[in-house]
């Protein structure tokens, strides 16, 4: 067997290769581009089904056909969209009781223990719009799913199946999320009012380690109930200088006397992490007579206290630009050089700093 005899068998297997990989993608593309219209005739036929739901109040069995009809794999997906951002509140129990049993639907349920993780996503996007209370099981094992995207479609369901003790569940895994999940189930949270906010409650009056109390605490502030900041108030004193740091982040975002009483004792904490988170939430606060709680801050021997301070009083109005006026006269050099700088600050660059 020659040399020349072998390289003609590789060029043919290659020839032979790369005219199958052209054939391929041209019936690749071929598929593609037939689907594409299949779905956009199918988003036309469902148009006019769509708007007699749910402007003239028609029976909903149309729109189920019409969804019936787009391609395999889209139908849940065009749907979940359809229910965030067009379908009302009001009127996404009717349809998900149409849709509950259509052959489509359960078909991407069952594939909610798939080893794939698009499958799954595509189960968590069905429950998102049929999803019950005996689907929190299914609903609580996506959202702690391993893929992000499958975590944030399952945490689109939350609010059709979720109780106390769910998204309790959720609170106590949150931290462990990644970033973007975390944001989304934040804001989910929100939006679930008063049950979600006493599982948080709960978890903060009787909560006692560090991490978790901290990142609690942090979540109460996001969640803004005011239930949750009372019980914050209550950690004022907490042994942990993580959790006293949360608490003063927290209640930059909650005015009110009882706010301003616990900032007060927190500026003048031991840890200097703590006074500095405690001088930016005066400064978020914005009353002017809280001015006197971090003037004297501007002189701390912590470097990032005195920032904070001094970004603080710069907020603070008229009461906090004479403070500063007058660190800028001391004597004490480094409360000088430190009220130079933010004097000399737009209120934008204030604001900016400020928020972090």
């Amino acid at each position: 067997m020659t040399t020349a005899y072998v390289l003609g068998v590789i060029a043919i297997v290659q020839g032979v290769f790369l005219l199958l990989m052209v054939v391929f993608v041209a019936v690749r593309r071929g598929y593609d581009r037939q689907r594409r219209a299949t779905f956009v005739a199918g988003q036309a036929a469902l148009a006019g089904p769509l708007r007699e739901w749910i402007v003239a109040g028609a029976h909903p069995e149309p729109v189920v056909r019409a969804l019936a009809a787009l391609p395999r794999g889209t139908a849940v997906g065009y749907v979940a969209l359809l229910a965030r951002q067009t379908i009302p509140a009001a009127q996404r129990d009717e349809l998900a009781l149409a849709l509950r049993h259509e052959r489509w639907v359960t078909h991407a349920l069952r594939q909610r223990g798939s080893r794939f993780w698009w499958r799954r996503l595509e189960a968590a996007r069905a429950l998102s719009i049929v999803g019950t209370a005996r689907d929190r099981p299914a609903v609580l094992a996506l959202v702690r799913d391993e893929h992000p995207a499958v975590q944030i479609a399952a945490a689109a369901a939350l609010p059709r199946v979720a109780d106390a003790a769910t998204y309790g569940a959720v609170v106590d895994e949150l931290e462990t999320m990644p970033k973007v999940v975390r944001q989304y189930l934040t804001g989910v949270l929100r939006q679930a009012g008063s049950v979600a906010a006493a599982a948080l409650v709960q978890r903060i009056a009787h909560g006692a380690a560090m991490p978790d109390l901290a990142s609690w605490i942090d979540l109460a502030s996001s969640l803004d109930d005011p239930r949750a900041v009372a019980a914050v108030l209550a950690h004022v004193e907490h042994p942990s200088a993580a959790v006293r740091r949360a608490v003063a982040r927290t209640l930059g975002h909650h005015a009110g006397p009882e706010a301003a009483r616990a900032l007060g004792t927190l500026v003048r904490d031991p840890d200097g992490s703590v006074r500095a988170a405690a001088a930016l939430s005066v400064g978020e606060l914005g009353a002017g007579a809280t001015a006197p709680l971090v003037a004297p801050l501007v002189s701390d021997p912590v470097w990032r206290v005195r920032l904070h301070a001094a970004l603080a009083l710069a907020q603070l109005g008229e009461r906090g630009r004479a403070a500063l006026r007058a660190a800028r006269e001391g004597d004490d050099r480094f409360a000088r050089d430190m009220a130079t700088l933010v004097s000399g600050l737009s209120d934008g660059a204030v604001l900016e700093m400020g928020s972090g």
